[in-house]
């Protein structure tokens, strides 16, 4: 009788924490949806340096509305693979989000 309570309690509190990991997922998810949606918009620049080794471009650009004035900068890159097709001299578009104090590039394409 004791064995088959603890085994229901075991299968009660299993299925209780199945439950708030997929709420906790669901919120998690919902978040990075919404995070996305909030992303910064694409913008021109002109690739100065790329920097494999250590995932960041050097970028010139204009003015980003409401972010920053133009300059050339480095960037680090969320993704390093995405400068594979990237050279100096290069103009292209690209998307940044801001991380703690820095912003990172999330998304750089060569213009078309």
């Amino acid at each position: 009788m004791k064995y088959a309570i603890a085994i229901s309690l075991l299968v009660a509190l299993s299925t209780g924490s199945g439950a708030a990991l997929a709420a906790e997922h669901k919120h998690a998810m919902n978040h990075a949806a919404s995070a996305a949606t909030k992303a910064m918009p694409l913008n021109d620049g002109v690739v100065k340096k790329v920097d494999m080794q250590n995932g960041k471009v050097t970028l010139q650009h204009g003015d980003i509305a409401n972010v920053m004035p133009a300059m050339t900068m480095s960037y680090r890159v969320k993704k390093t693979q995405q400068l594979e097709p990237i050279h100096a001299g290069d103009k292209v578009r690209f998307a940044m989000d801001k991380l703690g104090d820095d912003y990172v590039v999330t998304h750089i394409e060569v213009a078309r």
